[in-house]
């Protein structure tokens, strides 16, 4: 960019100089007066030569409206993937979160693990669970019997385990 301007002014200050000095060669009268006028255009010329050369794609290089508006929309959707997986990884906590508190309100010491599905909408909804800890036949069947009613998790797909889960 410098070197633009550098070169710029050398041709201005060049253009000037054979100005100036063909103005004191010029005859008085009517040729004075066209050469003034010639002098002075191209003086002009010189001036703005470097905005004739100047091509639009070289002023837009690096800047296209629809390329920044494709780049927006892709961070768009990759920043709402990650959201819903965010929300999906949240929601199983909370499920999770909401099973252990009702079994401890049984009297159940126990971990769970949520898997969730998406309804035709987008909705994550909870799936399946893992539900580990000592329990009693009893117990799981209460349980199995609370995550049914309350979450709408048949007991096909609630597993309990020995254990905690890793």
């Amino acid at each position: 960019m410098i070197t633009l301007i550098r070169s710029w002014l050398i041709g201005v200050l060049c253009a000037s100089m054979v100005v100036a000095v063909a103005e004191h060669l010029m005859p008085p009268g009517a040729v004075r007066k066209i050469g003034k006028i010639t002098a002075g255009l191209v003086l002009l010329l010189a001036i703005v030569q470097p905005f004739l050369n100047v091509d639009a794609a070289d002023l837009t290089q690096g800047f296209s409206l629809e390329e920044y508006r494709a780049q927006m929309s892709e961070y768009d959707s990759t920043l709402e993937e990650e959201n819903l997986e965010l929300m999906k990884d949240i929601i199983a906590e909370q499920v999770a979160a909401y099973i252990v508190d009702k079994a401890a309100g049984m009297g159940i010491s126990c971990t769970a693990e949520v898997t969730l599905t998406e309804d035709a909408q987008g909705n994550a909804l909870p799936y399946s669970v893992i539900v580990a800890g000592a329990l009693t036949p009893a117990q799981r069947n209460a349980l199995t019997g609370e995550i049914t009613a309350e979450l709408a998790i048949p007991s096909q797909r609630q597993y309990y385990e020995d254990g905690d889960i890793s």
